[in-house]
């Protein structure tokens, strides 16, 4: 099993900003995360014009998907200069809808003092749940 360290540094490894055209973009953000199957999954942003493009994070658990897999054990994400990046509200939406049991998956929020926590900690009250009790 990789270590968050090592999970970065492949993150990290992922980066490759380009420029695609005048308003495109890809490989600003990079995401590793390991799924419930033990291996390990990789993406990249990419941001085009009129916001069709898509996050780092909805990349690599779309590689996760194609290989069958739907559970998110752990998961790190870097910005262009490779520090670590939180999920947006998007993907944290897109990763509980892949399974419920992703709530539960562990992001890695800051590497130095090391900060971890889980997707239902980012996402206290999902609208699943509105009006109802826990």
């Amino acid at each position: 099993m990789m270590t968050y360290e090592e999970m970065l540094e492949l993150a990290r490894s992922k980066l490759n900003p380009q420029r695609l055209g005048e308003y495109d973009s890809t490989g600003l953000v990079a995401a590793v995360l390991e799924g419930a199957n033990g291996k390990y999954y990789a993406g990249v942003n990419i941001d085009l014009a009129c916001g069709i493009g898509f996050c780092a994070e909805r990349s690599a658990a779309a590689a996760m998907v194609t290989d069958g897999e739907r559970t998110v054990r752990r998961f790190v994400c870097v910005d262009a200069e490779g520090k670590p990046l939180p999920p947006c509200g998007v993907c944290r939406e897109f990763l509980l809808q892949l399974s419920p049991e992703n709530a539960r998956a562990e992001f890695l929020l800051c590497e130095k003092p090391k900060k971890i926590c889980r997707l239902e900690e980012l996402m206290p009250h999902p609208w699943y749940r509105m009006g109802q009790d826990k």
